[in-house]
């Protein structure tokens, strides 16, 4: 295991550091803050742990022991970084196999990717060859602390003239950095104990905008003048928010993926507490990576725990994601259900990368007997295949170089379709102008749902509907293998693929006809164990339920809090959850309870207190 994990980053071959500037000069040069070896010299993110990491160490100052009330692990910025895709992604498998193939397709494109991916070894010169090979350890880190926060307005006084020409529009990765090392961030107020400035950029929708608005700069007339909604779409996430009612209304990214939690932004119990700290988590749909994540790179104790504390947070917020609900109820003359897909994000459902993200309708059909008599949708969890079925509703996008459909995501030129949900606030005429219309799918201004009919077979007497949201199909990983020639990334990660259950699908939403009012039987003989000083393992006993099982809510109460709250929801029907970052030589209190298709929930389990050594 150590040895491929040390190959996969060795250099396949070497270009000198003055091939920058021929990059610079060709298709991928892009308006911004442009490589400069030695020139920004960004902190470590090292440095930042001592103030804004580190809080498994803080006691409560009232008791002085157990967890402080307002600087845990759900106030440090450090633990909920380390947990998030933004920590990883210049470690991302999947980012790498499919890197080594826009490389073979496009050379030169890499030095597009990694400014977004590894923006500080882009800037100071290290990500010539692609590989990676050239990366210090810090590079490994991916978005650092120092990046975003020493990031300038482009389109502002101070971000045109730092800009070595005129910045287009937000988007693919064309930001601006400081040379003034001042940490900049959204307090008028702070009291930090290093340089800072107010940045109201920093509460805006366009700093996030930077990196998730992406377009194929190939595709443009001219990139350097260009807005890059101009041109071909590759992930458009910024976009789509800002021809949202979500935009019109102020709410921005940051107000859904940082989380407002009451708390202070540092580990001294002097600082004041903020009743709307956000939160680090930037979280978002990707669930898998961060557990596979450990069969490709070496992490500490810490750094698990943070990866199992993101993937839960992710896991949890998929489910505010959509809404299932039956609009259209089957009666005499008229066998048909009519079920609805709410969109309830702020961009299209599913969003992020088109080539492996999508989200589908499974409806059975169950006769008297309980047995399932036909079904729509059905996904063989054992070869990890959708079955197409003709009545199957699938929400994805398909691209195509001219009339072939592919995966080649420097290669695509055009959308063959695009039936994915539109965000609330939806108009055609606007979204066209953004190369961002549905294709394929007839959304009406102002619909952000999406209506699905199906014709019952004799002998139903229940419709049983589950939405699944996937973020890594076996098409997308078997291209990825297959279609790299250079390097071993890709069979990697279908090695991971297979050692991870072949990264089953979600189900985020359901909803049965007739409606069910019975709760599922309680969980019982909860039991914890904690095999760290930071995490605690639950295991219970499996609830039934006269219809099914979805998930599992996780219940906790720390000794500072008056009473329990939910803290986050099993993948699947599974029995076991891990809770990680929790406070050492502290006892914390669970219960689980059971939610079935209808969203009843059990009872809750036994009540068990465990102590973490």
């Amino acid at each position: 295991m150590a040895k491929w994990r040390q190959m996969s980053v060795v250099a396949l071959y070497s270009v000198p550091i003055s091939a920058l500037i021929a990059i610079s000069g060709g298709n991928f040069y892009l308006p911004g803050s442009q490589p400069n070896p030695g020139s920004y010299a960004f902190q470590s993110t090292e440095l930042c742990v001592y103030c804004h990491g580190d809080s498994q160490y803080v006691n409560n100052p009232a008791t002085a022991e157990g967890p402080d009330p307002y600087y845990n692990s759900e106030h440090e910025q450090h633990f909920q970084w380390m947990g998030n895709m933004m920590a990883q992604a210049a470690r991302d498998p999947v980012f790498r196999a499919a890197l080594t193939i826009a490389e073979q397709d496009a050379p030169g494109v890499g030095q597009f990717c990694w400014r977004c991916h590894a923006p500080g070894a882009w800037l100071e010169g290290r990500s010539i060859p692609y590989d990676g090979s050239n990366f210090e350890h810090e590079d490994l880190h991916g978005i650092t602390c120092d990046h975003c926060h020493r990031m300038v307005d482009p389109r502002s006084e101070e971000g045109r003239a730092l800009s070595d020409a005129p910045v287009p529009g937000i988007g693919n990765g064309m930001f601006v950095i400081s040379n003034d090392p001042a940490k900049r961030g959204p307090r008028a107020d702070s009291l930090a104990n290093h340089e800072w400035q107010y940045s109201p950029f920093h509460q805006s929708s366009s700093f996030c905008g930077v990196c998730h608005d992406v377009s194929n700069p190939l595709l443009a007339q001219d990139p350097r003048t260009q807005a890059p909604h101009e041109y071909f779409p590759i992930d458009r996430i910024y976009s789509e928010w800002k021809l949202s009612e979500f935009a019109q209304k102020g709410i921005e990214c940051q107000t859904c993926h940082m989380p407002r939690v009451a708390g202070r932004a540092a580990i001294y119990d002097f600082l004041p507490v903020r009743p709307d700290l956000a939160q680090h988590s930037f979280v978002g749909g990707n669930y898998w990576v961060p557990q596979i994540l450990p069969m490709f790179w070496n992490y500490s104790e810490r750094e698990l725990d943070a990866l199992i504390a993101g993937r839960n947070r992710t896991i949890d917020f998929l489910r505010t994601s959509a809404k299932l609900s039956v609009v259209q109820a089957p009666k005499a003359g008229s066998p048909i259900i009519v079920f609805r897909v709410t969109n309830l994000t702020g961009h299209k459902f599913p969003s992020g990368d088109p080539e492996s993200r999508r989200a589908w309708l499974h409806v059975e059909f169950i006769d008297r007997n309980g047995r399932v008599i036909a079904e729509s949708g059905r996904y063989d969890f054992d070869t990890a295949t959708l079955i197409e079925d003709p009545q199957a509703k699938i929400y994805r996008v398909k691209l195509a170089d001219g009339n072939t459909p592919t995966f080649h995501m420097m290669r695509a030129n055009r959308v063959l379709s695009d039936n994915r949900i539109p965000p609330r606030g939806f108009r055609r005429s606007t979204f066209e102008q953004f190369k961002i219309a549905p294709v394929g799918a007839n959304y009406r201004d102002g619909q952000f749902w999406d209506d699905t009919a199906y014709r019952l077979p004799p002998g139903t007497v229940k419709v049983r509907a589950t939405l699944y949201f996937q973020v890594m199909t076996r098409e997308y990983v078997e291209f990825l293998r297959d279609a790299n020639t250079t390097d071993s990334w890709g069979q990697q990660l279908y090695q991971a693929w297979l050692a991870s259950d072949k990264a089953p699908p979600i189900a985020i939403a359901t909803a049965v006809f007739p409606a069910d009012r019975t709760r599922p039987t309680r969980p019982t003989n909860l039991q914890g164990q904690s095999p760290s000083s930071s995490r605690v393992v639950l295991r219970w006993n499996a609830s039934s339920d006269d219809d099914k099982v979805v998930f599992y809510e996780v219940w906790r109460r720390a000794p500072h809090e008056p009473k329990f709250r939910k803290i986050g929801t099993t993948f699947a029907a599974e029995t076991t959850y891990t809770d990680a970052g929790l406070h050492p030589n502290t006892e914390y209190q669970y219960y689980v309870r059971a939610v079935d298709t209808s969203g009843n929930p059990s009872l809750a389990s036994n009540i068990i207190t465990v102590r973490t050594p």
